[in-house]
């Protein structure tokens, strides 16, 4: 009987000396549309997967074509701290971001919204971003790339993610 109980009491002490009382989360952040982009208030496009990990390919568009997106960004657990949204060249396409006032009661004052930068306090765990994407001159390379980080600790703290965008011209 003796036997059986140092046993499991030392059973029991090896499971609570076992344990991480301090927890920590670490989960990389991501990034998702809501929903397919939708192209001048009617059509869906779709968006595929490349052979390149990170990167993805949308339907083409005509140049004059606009583009609504709608992005989830998630840090789980973990707090975002920083999102960047930039475009491969400007005189290939334009982005148009949402109403200053609407920006500015999410991101701090250090943001640079014409630079694509966009900081975070570190308090929220998601954030709802939606944007358009105008075609403006035909291109087989433009392309939107997308990146948040987050407080967690490591490499787990950011994602990115390219999206290539062929404009072809009416």
């Amino acid at each position: 009987m003796k036997t059986y109980f140092y046993g499991l009491l030392g059973l029991i002490i090896y499971l609570f000396t076992a344990c991480i009382l301090t927890s920590e989360s670490n989960f990389k952040p991501e990034i998702k549309f809501i929903q397919n982009p939708i192209v001048n208030n009617s059509d869906t496009l779709d968006i595929f997967l490349t052979d390149q990990a990170g990167v993805y390919r949308m339907d083409t568009l005509q140049v004059g074509d606009t583009v609504k997106f709608r992005l989830y960004i998630s840090g789980f657990s973990n707090n975002l701290k920083e999102f960047r949204l930039t475009q491969s060249a400007d005189s290939v396409s334009e982005i148009l971001l949402p109403t200053l006032s609407s920006m500015d009661s999410v991101f701090l004052s250090t943001s640079k919204y014409s630079e694509g930068l966009f900081l975070m306090d570190g308090t929220a765990t998601t954030l709802f971003f939606p944007f358009e994407y105008v075609a403006k001159k035909p291109s087989l390379e433009a392309k939107i790339i997308f990146s948040v980080i987050s407080d967690a600790n490591f490499e787990y703290n950011q994602y990115s993610l390219v999206l290539k965008i062929p404009i072809f011209s009416k």
